[in-house]
């Protein structure tokens, strides 16, 4: 059986506040670290799944990272993976989209899984490239890692430009997340939207 999946914008970051998009992968804001320890707040109580059944799996951009630290460490407390993942990094090559070097990523977070990072990123090229075609095979890509996985339930914070490749709906707001149940349609997997819910 797929696992259920819970999307996750991360919070607000720097670039956000007046679309400056110059800003090397920027960090979240004062209001983007409170909106993180809010989700954390509003999950937590009403989480349903056990620990040992999930997974965390994040973008490698600093802002997602720090999403995960504010809004997710109580799972991880409880002993959730968290695994940094290459294909769910933002779409474009403005260097608000493009990561920091991953040596210099990982010693910024010891703690988490770096093992299955692309090691190409943060370079944009091939699956990664500022393309319609790459971010479409990038998305199946995505679904399928996602329809393969034994956990019953994986947490994924990423970013909204990917996010709307992924699935269909309005635009994710910082902080939004929304429940999906993974199906199988005719041409492709798709994720099925159950509930959603913005932390503002």
């Amino acid at each position: 059986m797929a696992p259920i999946i819970i999307l996750i914008r991360h919070g607000e970051a720097l670039h956000n506040i007046a679309d400056e998009w110059e800003i090397p992968d920027p960090s979240l804001t004062e209001k983007g670290v409170e909106q993180s320890k809010a989700l954390a707040a509003e999950l937590e109580p009403k989480f349903p799944f056990d620990p040992k059944d999930c997974r965390i799996v994040v973008s490698p951009m600093r802002r997602t990272l720090q999403t995960v630290k504010h809004g997710l460490q109580w799972l991880r407390d409880r002993g959730v993976p968290t695994e940094v993942r290459a294909e769910w990094q933002e779409t474009t090559d403005n260097p608000c989209d493009i990561g920091d070097e991953p040596s210099k990523i990982k010693d910024e977070w010891p703690d988490l899984d770096f093992s299955s990072l692309d090691p190409v990123y943060p370079q944009k090229i091939g699956l990664y490239e500022n393309s319609e075609e790459a971010f479409q095979r990038r998305a199946s890509f995505a679904k399928s890692w996602l329809s393969q996985r034994p956990e019953k339930c994986i947490i994924v914070v990423t970013h909204s430009g990917f996010l709307k490749r992924v699935v269909k709906g309005p635009k994710f707001q910082n902080l939004e997340y929304r429940v999906y149940e993974l199906v199988e349609d005719s041409e492709d997997l798709k994720l099925e939207e159950t509930s959603r819910d913005v932390i503002s």
